[in-house]
C-alpha cells in the first residue's frame, strides 16, 4: 500500500517543482530518493507501470478518479491508451464530461504496442555524414582561390 501524498507536496509536483516535492516528501516520510520519486510519479502522474484498464467500467472509474484528483492529462492518457484514439479526440471526449464517451467499444481493436516501430532512414545515418559540416559543391572555394590568386598577382606586380 502506498503512502498518500500531502496536498502541499502534490501542488509542488504539479507546478513542476519536482525536486522540491521529492525533497519535502523524503523529509516528511523518511523515504529514500528512489522510493519518494516513484511514489510521486505513480500517484500524481498516474504512471504506475500497469496496463490501462481494458473494460468499460474500470476505464470509467479510473478516468473519474483522475479527474477527481484534477489530473485531466492522466485521464486523457488513460482514454487514449485504452482505446487507441488520437490525442485530440481523447481530449475532446474527456472535456465533454459525458462518461458514455469514455467507454471502450467492444469491437475496438487495441493497438499492438509490443512491436517496435520500424526506424526511418535518417540523414545522420548516411555514410560519410559529418556532424556540423555543410556540404557544398566546391565551386565557391574554387572561385575564392582564383580571386585570391588574381589579387596577390596584382599586388606583386603593382608594388614594384
Amino acid at each position: 500500500m502506498s503512502t498518500p501524498i500531502p496536498a502541499h507536496i502534490a501542488s509542488l509536483w504539479r507546478n513542476n517543482d519536482k525536486i522540491a516535492a521529492i525533497k519535502r516528501l523524503r523529509e516528511e516520510s523518511g523515504m529514500g530518493l528512489a522510493e519518494a520519486k516513484h511514489a510521486l510519479e505513480s500517484q500524481l502522474d498516474g504512471d504506475d507501470g500497469l496496463e490501462p484498464p481494458r473494460d468499460g467500467e474500470a476505464m470509467r472509474t479510473a478516468i473519474e478518479a483522475a479527474l477527481a484528483r484534477g489530473d485531466k492529462i492522466v485521464a486523457i492518457k488513460l482514454l487514449k491508451d485504452a482505446t487507441g484514439i488520437g490525442l485530440k479526440e481523447a481530449k475532446d471526449r474527456i472535456e465533454s464530461g459525458d462518461p458514455q464517451q469514455w467507454l471502450v467499444p467492444a469491437n475496438t481493436a487495441m493497438p499492438n504496442t509490443n512491436t517496435p516501430a520500424e526506424p526511418a532512414a535518417a540523414a545522420w545515418m548516411a555514410p560519410g555524414h559529418e556532424p556540423g559540416r555543410v556540404r557544398s559543391s566546391g565551386a565557391w572555394t574554387a572561385a575564392f582561390v582564383v580571386v585570391l590568386v588574381l589579387v596577390l598577382a596584382g599586388w606583386y606586380f603593382l608594388r614594384a
